[in-house]
């Protein structure tokens, strides 16, 4: 049963004691959960120990603070019914009682049968309140609920669809404002335990992990100001996002997460069995940069080839450890791969293949193909590690995760070497055009934007046609023009739309579909949040306007 908390404030400890006593006379749904002889005392008790109270019962006059004076403060913070006791028959203090939001106003003595049935009427008043609240409580929980999944599914979205229009990621109102943080969490043994589990097992298993993700993120962050997504990338693999109001600094906000990801890697061994690998990504502004810091972590998971399972692998793990010699790389592939990598940044293709081939006859001598796998690794890290240091900015998160997949994909050692030649190649051509790319960059991208209005136009698009990171060409052309890469997108398009509506044989849905907006439906909201009307409404202002004209 729910009791109504009642404070009582009185400076006369008789009548306190014996008002007391009536209210709990009352039944057992009356609780006291405190008597105070002044309006001070029991404000700051109150305001202090963050008391919930539903029924205020006091004395008007009283020394320190009096009761109108008291309630009228708390009213600023609280809410809650009063009900003034006084012994002073005067209509001034009357009205103001009901100024200040009494309910019931009664004179000492108190007349125990009237003060019964005024207290039954509080009672009624306080039930009907809270079944007004919880109806207000469900309408917003089920409110949340809606948009809770509506987030889910467009950050699901934005992780599966790789070549999603960048035009249709418009989902900053989606999201809050603040710094994010994204997590990629992987059960290391699933691949060699489903040789030894049955799929109820498996599914068991997987269900224990879910409930126990959605319970230490409701538990860990619910009281850190921070907001969490989950969701799924296939079974026993998950995504999760964190966002924090800047209500903590930076470092706090890292310490925080990597606090909570051992914790459930914890956790997660002590119900399963099972490891969990983890990569974290730094921390972004932009949830438009997501789809960039995604690869980012796919790439950087590859390295429990390397390292193992149950680790925690973060963004400057490839700065700061990638150039190192891996344990298992013996003192031949070392030297190749040293070798190698000053012939391509002197640019000398010829050499650069001479040396490719006396790699590779070394890499033929190695009997452990996870050994090869690991010197292959070696190599792709270091000429990364190149384009870092040509780029000065940061790694691409594309190429390294292009590179991993490369030993897993290969069916016989030729093929092997050919996909990593030919993506050695590529990477020659990548950082020689470091030193080729115009300085005006951001006209580049313009005029290409421009070009392509009618067709699907992703972030790594125009910064593959520009030769820069995607991540930092959001970055750069933010900082250059003022405006997101979104918003010029939207605004050319849009502008494209308005010139063919001034074309009267066009149709609405051959324009929609001409900028690059296949639903009709979506094209015609976007242009009137835009422009002020629908499509079809400024078709017709424009030729009333040519015709008075």
């Amino acid at each position: 049963m729910t009791t109504i908390r009642t404070i009582i404030v009185d400076d006369e400890a008789r009548i306190r004691r014996g008002i007391e006593r009536l209210v709990k006379s009352l039944g057992d749904e009356w609780d006291i959960i405190g008597t105070y002889s002044d309006g001070k005392e029991a404000y700051e008790t109150i305001i202090n120990n963050n008391m919930k109270v539903d029924l205020v019962i006091t004395d008007v006059k009283m020394p320190e603070m009096d009761g109108l004076s008291f309630v009228k403060e708390l009213k600023k913070t609280h809410s809650f019914f009063a009900f003034f006791i006084s012994g002073f028959d005067d209509f001034q203090y009357l009205q103001r009682a009901i100024r200040e939001g009494a309910i019931n106003y009664i004179l000492k003595p108190i007349d125990r049968e009237q003060f019964r049935i005024e207290i039954q009427e509080v009672k009624e008043k306080v039930m009907k309140k809270r079944e007004v609240q919880q109806e207000l409580d469900d309408v917003y929980d089920k409110a949340s609920k809606l948009t809770y999944t509506r987030q889910v599914q467009l950050l699901s979205e934005m992780t599966w669809m790789e070549d999603k229009d960048v035009s249709m990621l418009n989902w900053n109102e989606e999201f809050p404002i603040g710094n994010y943080k994204l997590v990629y969490i992987s059960i290391d043994q699933v691949t060699t335990k489903k040789k030894e589990l049955e799929s109820e097992e498996l599914e068991i298993l997987s269900i224990a992990i879910e409930k126990l993700l959605e319970e230490m993120l409701t538990n860990e962050f619910q009281d850190a100001n921070v907001m969490t997504w989950w969701w799924r990338n296939g079974k026993f693999n998950y995504w999760l996002l964190l966002n924090e109001q800047a209500q903590i600094d930076i470092n706090s906000f890292s310490t925080l997460t990597e606090q909570f990801i051992k914790k459930l890697q914890h956790n997660i061994n002590q119900v399963t069995h099972f490891t969990a690998s983890v990569a974290i990504g730094i921390e972004f502004q932009d949830i438009m940069q997501l789809p960039s810091y995604k690869n980012q972590l796919l790439s950087l998971l590859q390295f429990r080839i390397i390292k193992g399972g149950n680790n925690i692998f973060k963004s400057d793990l490839i700065k700061n450890e990638f150039g190192q010699r891996p344990k298992g790389i013996s003192s031949g592939i070392y030297m190749h791969t040293q070798q190698l990598m000053y012939r391509i940044e002197q640019q000398d293709e010829k050499k650069v293949m001479e040396n490719l081939q006396i790699y590779f006859d070394e890499i033929e001598t190695i009997s452990s193909p996870s050994l090869v796998e690991e010197a292959i690794h070696y190599l792709f890290i270091k000429i990364v590690n190149m384009w870092m240091d040509n780029d000065g900015y940061c790694v691409d998160p594309y190429l390294l995760a292009e590179a991993m997949q490369i030993t897993k994909q290969a069916t016989s050692l030729n093929e092997l070497k050919e996909r990593t030649k030919y993506w050695i190649m590529g990477m020659m051509s990548k950082i020689q055009s470091l030193t080729d790319t115009q300085p005006d960059t951001i006209k580049q991208a313009k005029h290409w934007i421009n070009d392509n209005l009618g067709d699907n136009i992703t972030i790594k698009k125009i910064a593959d046609h520009v030769y820069m990171n995607p991540t930092y060409f959001c970055e750069y052309f933010k900082n250059s023009t003022g405006v997101t890469v979104l918003d010029y997108i939207t605004k050319k398009r849009l502008m494209k739309a308005k010139e063919l509506l001034e074309i009267p044989d066009i149709k609405i849905y051959d324009i929609s579909s001409s900028v690059g907006y296949h639903d009709t439906k979506y094209f015609s909201q976007l242009f009137k949040k835009w422009q002020g009307y629908s499509p079809s409404q400024y078709r017709d202002l424009f030729f009333k306007r040519s015709f008075i004209q």
